[in-house]
């Protein structure tokens, strides 16, 4: 038998060790540094305590709340002031202690982890503070390498600190807290020049979707003062009369607000018809915004159940978002427009999960079965009420991230799909000026050589059916694709292109012309002769407008791959634009074209009627059904002629 005790209450215990209460000490303040990954971490845990302090004063104070942010990347140090509470004697003799909170029920953090963060995180921290009977000025200095040395000789202490303010806005303030962090090679962040954000304006940016500056859930009034010193020693400076989440659409020009958006819709479809043009005004937009509450979330987005609409109103969630035009935007922003480190990701497509008024942990993947290339498009901010965030603000419980997630799905599975004819299209079907000038350019040149130096060869004696191809084996390269396809082309398995050239140093892989006749009956559909063949109407209108054969004038372009893999990778990364390319040759479809399109058999019945020449296999349609592309995959067209039924049974795995 045992005494009852208290497990809490150690200290009356027979280990009185220091070093075993030390070594406690030191476990505690690690697991709070491992649970702070993000680069904008300190900004964060400096900004929404200064956040709070304001607007804890305001509950008894009438006053302009104030906060000062300054980041000096010339000596690699920010401070974070404020006009708040500040603290008081006993407040900031112990605030730096792991789980030490001041914070009430309501305000943001209050898990007493952030100042620890903030002390021990960094081999220096300054912190001043007054209050209306309690003025100090100390520092600390080597605290994290301290943590970091099993054999330190003592514990890093707070020493007082003569000589005026580092910011000289707090000297003008009556009551608060400024708090300064020195970063070195050892700390996270190293460098404050790191992500590249060159003025004072950029880094507000930054701070607007990084931190408690960037509130979801309601804004503060206070006046947010920042300055920045670059590398060279320049100065900027800008400020701001509220807090408020700043989503990527704010900074394209032409964006229109959705719900504005389909009641343009609805109007023009009710006066023009549901196939009328769609008016200048959203036409070709830039991005398409939301700005919604849990009524309106409940209301308009369909496929919820009974279970999230109550999870949605318990939560009172609100959700930011922005349909962006195309996938290039977040590279655009990085490298042109605002000038900063792509790899920072102060903008970037996915969910941002809020919590406490402010985002909280590193952008979510969008959970897309089809269509993926739209996660790339959508910026999506959600916050929750009453949602307890794990150490760090990294860790949400998994029935928050899954709603979450569901909503941000179905907000592009169903609500995208209504406007997206809406917006600016430059990754998959529009293309530059420059580019269609050099496609364009390109064309001429094989004609031009089409002319100069024309090949033909026609004998009797050649080319007489052996009944099966010279190639052995399955290709494994792209290489192999093209001798394969060339060689079925010659063999007359596919009738209807006539290869005009191939060029390895251009975009685009080769140039063809369409063929039909003049022997139309090769060109005709039949089950057993010709299964790759056109229907009789088609062929019958060809022959009738051109009873000696038709080849086309226009030049098409023509790529090759081994799957549709690399078409896919090449229009996600803009290298090449999916309205220049009429054929894709391929040998097998890959699993990556359901990003982008939907993929159509026409070796399954009553195919032939909508293929427009001999030998297509499939076409690529977008999500709206319209045609992007023809596509020949070999070893589909390979299975149908070796056994017609199986292969058509497999075709339909594309369908699902």
């Amino acid at each position: 038998m045992f005494v009852n005790f208290d497990p809490l209450n150690i200290n009356d215990t027979a280990s009185q060790d220091e070093s075993v209460i030390l070594k406690r000490t030191k476990r505690s303040i690690h697991s709070i540094l491992h649970s702070y990954v993000g680069w904008y971490d300190p900004f964060a845990e400096l900004v929404q305590n200064a956040l709070d302090a304001v607007e804890k004063r305001a509950l008894k104070d009438d006053f302009q709340k104030q906060i000062s942010i300054i980041i000096n990347e010339q000596e690699n140090w920010i401070t974070v002031s404020d006009n708040g509470v500040g603290l008081d004697e006993s407040a900031f003799h112990k605030f730096l202690a792991p789980h030490e909170s001041f914070k009430e029920k309501g305000e943001r953090g209050s898990k007493g982890v952030g100042a620890t963060f903030l002390a021990y995180g960094f081999n220096y921290i300054r912190i001043d503070t007054k209050t209306k009977h309690f003025q100090a000025c100390g520092e600390m200095e080597d605290a994290r390498n301290w943590l970091h040395n099993d054999n330190a000789s003592s514990n890093p202490e707070v020493f007082p600190v003569d000589g005026p303010h580092i910011d000289k806005l707090f000297e003008n303030f009556s009551s608060g807290v400024s708090i300064t962090i020195y970063f070195d090679e050892s700390t996270k962040p190293s460098k404050l020049s790191w992500p590249g954000l060159k003025s004072a304006e950029i880094w507000h940016m930054a701070l607007s979707v990084k931190t408690a500056i960037g509130s979801l859930a309601k804004n503060t009034d206070v006046k947010i003062s920042i300055k920045h010193i670059g590398k060279n020693g320049n100065e900027t400076a800008t400020s701001a009369t509220e807090t408020g989440y700043m989503p990527p659409h704010l900074h394209v020009k032409k964006v229109v607000d959705y719900d504005e958006l389909i009641a343009l819709i609805d109007k023009n479809v009710k006066k023009n018809g549901a196939s009328a043009r769609l008016p200048t005004k959203i036409r070709n937009l830039d991005a398409v915004s939301i700005s919604w509450g849990s009524d309106d979330i409940v209301s308009k987005i369909d496929g919820l159940d009974e279970n999230d609409i109550a999870f949605c109103k318990k939560h009172d969630i609100n959700i930011v978002a922005s349909f962006m035009s195309g996938a290039k935007i977040w590279k655009r922003f990085a490298e042109k427009q605002f000038g900063y480190r792509a790899t920072a990701k102060v903008y970037e497509s996915g969910l941002q999960m809020a919590a406490d008024n402010m985002p909280q942990g590193d952008m979510l993947q969008i959970p897309l079965v089809r269509y993926t290339g739209r996660q790339n498009q959508v910026h999506v901010a959600m916050h929750f009420k009453d949602c307890v965030v794990d150490l760090g603000r990294k860790g949400f419980d998994k029935s928050f991230v899954d709603f979450a997630k569901k909503i941000s799905r179905l907000l592009l599975e169903k609500n995208f799909t209504r406007i997206r004819d809406c917006l600016r299209n430059d990754d998959n079907k529009s293309k530059s000026l420059i580019k269609s000038d050099k496609v364009d350019g390109w064309k001429k040149q094989l004609e031009q050589h089409e002319a100069d130096a024309p090949l033909l060869l026609k004998n009797v004696n050649f080319f007489v059916p052996v009944n099966e191809i010279s190639i052995s084996a399955e290709p494994s390269r792209e290489q192999d694709v093209i001798a394969l396809f060339n060689q079925l082309i010659a063999g007359g398995v596919v009738r209807g292109i006539k290869v005009v050239g191939t060029n390895e140093m251009s975009t685009y892989d080769g140039a063809y012309r369409v063929r039909v006749g003049p022997d139309y009956e090769n060109h005709v559909h039949d089950n057993e002769a010709n299964p790759l063949g056109v229907s009789d109407e088609l062929s019958a209108d060809f022959e009738e407008d051109h009873p000696n054969g038709f080849l086309s004038k226009k030049l098409k372009v023509l790529e090759y791959k081994y799957s549709l893999d690399g078409l896919i990778a090449d229009l996600t990364t803009g290298d090449k634009q999916a309205s220049d390319i009429d054929l894709v040759v391929a040998w097998e479809a890959g699993e990556d074209y359901v990003q982008l399109f939907g993929l159509n058999s026409l070796l399954i019945d009553e195919g032939s009627f909508d293929r427009e020449y001999h030998g297509i296999t499939h076409t690529l349609s977008d999500e709206h059904g319209n045609h992007v592309m023809d596509v020949i995959l070999l070893r589909d067209l390979i299975g149908f002629l070796n056994d017609p039924n199986a292969e058509a049974k497999r075709q339909e795995e594309y369908e699902s």
